[in-house]
């Protein structure tokens, strides 16, 4: 019984705070959350920042828990959306890169409410995977705890508008996630 005991919650290679406000052609600036929704949400650490490049801007949230057995859980846009407003038209699964010879997976969501059409991009990473199904990503997080004892992961969102289009916004929201994917690896935590 002793062995199987939580051990303390782990905490990412670095603070969230610290990743890259450049990031290829793009330059971010911090847009932090209202305390309010801050709790809400109840991730450990968070970034939400707006990357602007040569076209349409990018939104980038991550929220790492450092331990969901404890209450806090990831919030799937898949829910969150919906209840702000938004209508999904379409989703799908798209490719933003490749690790261990394997197609690393994210969900595509094209939403749209009165005046505005966006596309978002989402996917959970933990221990060195990526998830883009919500139940998938609980099933890692149950077999990581008992094999690990650790509980924590992250919930990745790319969000820009779909003005121009919904092939110019798919076009930016995964060369934006390739590239952003590439620089979370360093801080989260394998």
């Amino acid at each position: 019984m002793h062995s199987l005991k939580p051990q303390q919650a782990r905490a990412l290679h670095h603070q969230l705070k610290e990743f890259p406000t450049v990031i290829g052609p793009w330059r971010g600036e911090d847009r932090p959350f209202a305390a309010q929704l801050v709790q809400e949400i109840g991730a450990d650490d968070y970034i939400n920042r707006i990357y602007r490049g040569d076209a349409q801007p990018v939104e980038l949230y991550v929220g790492f828990y450092s331990d969901e057995r404890f209450g806090d859980a990831m919030h799937s846009p898949k829910n969150c959306l919906p209840g702000a407003g938004w209508e999904p038209v379409r989703s799908a699964l798209v490719q933003i890169g490749w690790a261990d010879g394997r197609p690393l997976l994210a969900n595509e969501y094209l939403v749209e409410k009165p005046n505005n059409r966006d596309l978002v991009l989402y996917w959970y990473q933990t221990h060195g995977r990526v998830v883009a199904s919500e139940y998938q990503a609980k099933f890692w997080l149950v077999a990581d705890a008992l094999r690990r004892r650790g509980a924590d992961g992250a919930m990745i969102r790319v969000w820009t508008t779909a003005a121009d289009g919904d092939a110019n916004a798919e076009r930016r929201a995964l060369d934006f996630a390739q590239s952003a994917y590439q620089q979370l690896s360093g801080f989260l935590r394998n």
